[in-house]
């Protein structure tokens, strides 16, 4: 059997040039402070230069790309320790993931589970530590955060979720939501007591049930196939609490730059009130 030209397309590991990342947040216009954290790096095998007569920059990336992490964070519980519980998440598990470079699951498929437990680990490490925040200097005060992360490393892409942040993909022409609200109302939504619709107005929507940091920890980990067709996106419930997910489908589909759709369904959160901070982070592939 013969493959056809689109299914080529989307089997085709793309450049680094043609990767198109963003990241965007704002505090919105109600918070004092910004509790949202975001991360967007890529991993590459490199080669630092110490000592060189040569010119140019002493960091040499190879053209291979490893892969990518997006994660987003939303600090919960007192404004200064939602901020400084969000922004450990980010530090901590990026330092965590440095030494994935190494993993290339083309050439070495077998590590997959390897690559999912050293994620799983990281995380855990983090929880440990915010969780040790929150104790520091006698105040025992949780500094929990939310956690949404996806981590591509081709042909595969492991997400791990805590909280109410969400990871959209944007395929075939249809929005899906992989990652599931951990919250009183989604889980009212569960049992049958609550409509779908009814949950995205009810107050429980903001009573996690599961949180980075928090006494109740159980993230959810979803492994899924990477389509270079698709767009990723990560975001904070600042975001889906001004914008429905048709609106977030339509402009998705609208395509552009992944900075354009950041920026334009940040502003659209904003203008309708920006009650909460709104973080959105973007992943695609160039399609010129």
């Amino acid at each position: 059997m013969t493959m056809s030209a689109v299914e080529a397309v989307r089997l085709d590991k793309p450049l680094p040039s043609e990767i198109d990342v963003f990241g965007l947040t704002h505090r919105g216009h109600v918070r004092p402070t910004n509790a949202d954290h975001f991360l967007v790096a890529g991993f590459h095998r490199a080669m630092k230069v110490h000592a060189t007569s040569l010119g140019g920059d002493p960091l040499q990336l190879s053209t291979y790309s490893r892969g990518y992490i997006f994660l987003v964070a939303d600090g919960v519980g007192s404004l200064v320790h939602g901020a400084q519980g969000s922004e450990h998440a980010v530090e901590s598990i990026s330092g965590s993931l440095l030494d994935m470079t190494e993993i290339c699951l083309e050439t070495e498929p077998h590590r997959e589970s390897e690559m999912l437990e050293r994620i799983k680990t990281s995380v855990s490490k983090a929880h440990a530590a915010i969780l040790e925040l929150g104790r520091s200097g006698g105040r025992h005060e949780e500094a929990a955060t939310t956690l949404t992360m996806a981590i591509a490393v081709w042909p595969r892409l492991f997400i791990i979720h805590a909280g109410d942040s969400r990871f959209y993909r944007f395929h075939q022409g249809e929005l899906q939501r992989l990652t599931t609200d951990q919250t009183m109302a989604q889980a009212m939504v569960e049992s049958g007591i609550m409509s779908r619709d009814a949950a995205e107005r009810s107050n429980y929507r903001n009573v996690l049930l599961s949180a980075l940091g928090s006494s109740q920890f159980e993230p959810e980990i979803i492994v899924a196939d990477i389509d270079r067709a698709d767009i990723s996106m990560l975001c904070t419930d600042g975001l889906t609490r001004h914008v429905r997910e048709e609106e977030i489908s339509g402009r998705l589909e609208q395509g552009g730059s992944a900075e354009s759709i950041c920026r334009d369904l940040v502003e659209l959160a904003l203008a309708r009130g920006g009650e909460d901070n709104v973080t959105v982070v973007i992943g695609k592939v160039r399609t010129t």
